[in-house]
This record gives C-alpha cells, structure tokens and sequence, in this order.
C-alpha cells in the first residue's frame, strides 16, 4: 500500500495529479498500448506452443513422460541474464539465425529488426515462460480419463474436434492458472526489454524502474505501479471467472 500512499501524495496533500500525468501524456499511453499488445501477442505465442506440448507430455511419450518434464523444469532453472544474452547472440545480426536464413537462400541480408526491437521481446518472453505455461495445462490434461479421448475417437471425433470439445474445456483451469501466472506478470516486465528491446520493445516495467531509480520520481513511479497492481487483480479476476464458465461449460458438454 505504499505505492498506492505515495501516489496521492503531493505537497498539498491529496492529489491525483500523477494518475493525470499518466493518462494525459501520449508517451505513456503509448507504452502502455506497446505493453499490452507485446504482453497479449506472447502470451498467445506460449499458449500456442504450450497446448502440444502438454498433451504430448500428458499423452504421447510414455515412460519418457518424467524424465521430459524434468527437462522442461530445469531449463527454467538457467540464470534469466544469461539466457537473455544467448537470444542476443542468436538473433543479432550476425548470430545464428540470420546465419542460418542466409544460408539457406531465405533472406539476401540480416533481419535487423530481430534484435533490439518488440519481436525480439516477445520471441525471449515466448520461450522463457513456457515452462510455467505449459506445465499447468499438463497437470489438467493429466487429470482427463484416456478412456474418454478414445470414446470420442470411436465416435468418429477427428482430433480437432477432441482438442475443441474435449481437451480444451478441461484444461482449461490450467490454461488460466497460466494466465495468471504468466500474462500477469508479463505487463511488469523489465530486464528482457530492457536488453533485447530497444527503444521499440520499451515497456511499462521499463518507466517503471527509470521513474523510481534513475529520475526519482516516486509519485509517478508508484501510480504506474498501483495501476499495474490494480489491472492484474482484475486480470486475475476475469481468469477466475472464465476457469469456472469453461468447467460448467465441458460438463455439460
């Protein structure tokens, strides 16, 4: 609550003049804006990498099931600066993937725009978190009766349809368990911006840090952090209730 104090605090006493430097100023609203959309767009990234492997972890590999999810637990265990700095030799403009496309006749010069730019923030946030992503929609896919994908396999269910009707809507307690772990937290997001981003991958973890540490000013600093604590209690809110419609939902399906 001490953002929240310091954030009404001027030296008049009560005032609301920081929530208005924010709001009134286009710079932040644009960061604002670039946090969200870089936020959403890796979120969806995780999700659309996390599915699969749940499943496959849940369902495919057998007695190699443990030894892969270790694996997927320890590669989160990997200091964060040093995996960051391995993207930036990766992606840089002369690392490996450009390395790789001009190899093979993709591209006739380096994509500068993979480093230093929003889609290198959102491809080292991609695969950084996936882990927390994809072990909680493994857990709910875990606690789905096989039986059941093979009934509706019988059926003449092809697996898009299992995945709509069936996989999805029971999973999907660990699908929002994961938007609250991940996608909330994405929005607080400092160091990989600030090192792989550039000034296009800024983000509000980023104004956050400069307002606070580096210009000292604390009012604005802390209502752009209460205004980050009050969109994820609200982020947290709608995922709670959405858990609960898709359970409701896949029951009575």
């Amino acid at each position: 609550m001490s953002f929240l104090r310091m954030s009404i605090a001027g030296s008049g006493g009560f005032t609301l003049d920081n929530y208005g430097a924010i709001l009134r100023d286009p710079l932040y609203l644009r960061i604002l804006a670039r946090t969200g959309a870089i936020a959403t767009v890796a979120m969806l990234a995780m999700l659309a990498l996390s599915i699969p492997l749940g499943y496959v972890l849940a369902f495919r590999v057998g007695r190699l099931e443990l030894p892969l999810l270790l694996a997927l637990v320890l590669s989160d265990e990997l200091n964060p600066l040093i995996r960051i700095y391995s993207w930036r030799m990766l992606l840089g403009r002369n690392g490996l993937v450009n390395s790789a496309l001009l190899a093979l006749g993709v591209i006739d010069r380096p994509i500068d725009a993979l480093l230093f730019s929003s889609v290198a923030v959102v491809i080292v946030l991609s695969v950084s978190w996936v882990p927390y992503v994809a072990i909680p929609i493994y857990a709910s896919m875990k606690a789905i009766d096989p039986n059941v994908l093979e009934a509706a396999r019988d059926l003449g269910a092809g697996f898009g349809t299992v995945l709509r009707r069936i996989l999805l809507p029971l999973a999907a307690p660990g699908i929002f368990v994961s938007l609250i772990l991940v996608y909330i937290p994405l929005f607080a997001e400092f160091a990989t911006p600030a090192l792989v981003g550039g000034t296009s991958g800024y983000m509000i973890g980023n104004v956050i840090q400069e307002q606070i540490l580096e210009v000292g000013n604390w009012g604005v600093g802390s209502a752009m952090s209460f205004l980050l604590l009050l969109l994820s209690g609200v982020l947290a809110a709608v995922s709670y209730r959405l858990s609960r419609l898709s359970r409701i939902e896949a029951v009575r399906g």
